[in-house]
C-alpha cells in the first residue's frame, strides 16, 4: 500500500512538472528519489509561495542545493544567452549572490542597471550587498548614498544597516555610531546590535561592546518564545562573545 502511494504522488509530480513546464530535472529528481524528491518537488513548486511557507521552501532549497547546486544558474545562463535584458541580467546576478560568487554577480548587477532601471532601489541594494561581500567598501558606500539620492522615499531597515556597517569597515567610526545608535532603536531584531558590537570592538571599545551583548540577552529574557526561536542565532552569538570577553 505504502509503494502504491508513493507511486500515485510520483506520478501527480511528474504530470505536474510536465504540464507545469518546470526543468527537466524535477522528473529525474522526483523519479530517482521517489519519497524525498516528491516531498522537495512538493514544497519547492506546488505550494503557493505564501510567507509562512517561505522558511520551509528555503530549508527544501537548501536540500536540493545539495543534489544539483547550480541547477538554475545554467538554465539563467541560457536564458541571457538568448537575450540580454535587464532582468535576466538581474535574475542570474541573484542567483550567483545566492551561490556566494559575488564578484561574478556584481558585472551582472551593473549591467541591469541601465536604461530604465539605472536607479531602482531594490537592484542597487542588492548590488550593493554584493560590493560588500566583495570588500568593495567606497564603492558600497557609494551605491547606497547612490539609492537615497536616486530614491528618496526608499526605506529599508537592511539598506540602513548596511550603510553602518560599510562605515564601520572603513573605520569611519564616528559617523557609523551615529547610524547605529538609530537603528538600535528600530531595527526588527538583535542583528543591528551585535554589528553595532562588533564595530565596537574594531574600535577598541571592549566594556561598550559587552553593554550591546548585555542588552540582546536581557531584551531575549524579556521576550515571548517566538523571539527567541526566530533570532536564536544572534542571541547565542551574543552570549558567546560576552562569555569570551569574560576568559580575555
Amino acid at each position: 500500500m505504502h509503494f502504491a502511494l508513493v507511486a500515485v504522488f510520483q506520478l501527480l509530480c511528474c504530470v505536474h512538472a510536465y504540464r507545469s513546464g518546470q526543468d527537466r530535472y524535477w522528473i529525474f529528481i522526483i523519479l530517482c528519489f521517489p519519497g524525498l524528491g516528491c516531498i522537495i518537488y512538493f514544497f519547492m513548486v506546488m505550494l503557493p509561495t505564501t510567507s509562512a511557507e517561505r522558511h520551509g521552501r528555503t530549508l527544501m532549497m537548501r536540500l536540493v542545493d545539495k543534489i544539483n547546486p547550480e541547477r538554475h544558474l545554467r538554465k539563467l545562463t541560457e536564458e541571457l544567452a538568448i537575450a540580454q535584458t535587464n532582468q535576466n541580467h538581474y535574475l542570474l546576478a541573484n542567483e550567483l549572490a545566492r551561490l556566494g560568487r559575488y564578484h561574478e554577480a556584481i558585472p551582472h548587477y551593473r549591467l541591469a542597471l541601465s536604461g530604465i532601471f539605472m536607479h531602482e532601489a531594490p537592484m542597487m541594494l542588492n548590488l550593493a550587498q554584493a560590493e560588500f561581500a566583495t570588500q568593495e567598501f567606497a564603492a558600497c558606500q557609494q551605491t547606497l548614498e547612490d539609492i537615497i539620492r536616486y530614491n528618496p522615499d526608499f526605506q529599508s531597515s537592511e539598506g540602513h544597516l548596511l550603510f553602518a556597517r560599510t562605515l564601520g569597515a572603513q573605520e569611519k567610526y564616528d559617523e557609523a555610531e551615529k547610524e547605529f545608535a538609530v537603528l538600535i532603536d528600530y531595527f526588527p531584531g538583535p542583528e543591528a546590535r551585535i554589528r553595532y558590537a562588533e564595530m565596537l570592538l574594531n574600535a577598541q571599545r571592549l566594556r561598550e561592546a559587552n553593554e550591546q551583548y548585555v542588552a540582546i540577552i536581557n531584551i531575549a529574557k524579556r521576550s515571548r518564545p517566538q523571539y527567541r526561536k526566530f533570532h536564536r542565532q544572534w542571541i547565542q552569538m551574543a552570549n558567546e562573545k560576552l562569555k569570551q570577553s569574560t576568559v580575555r
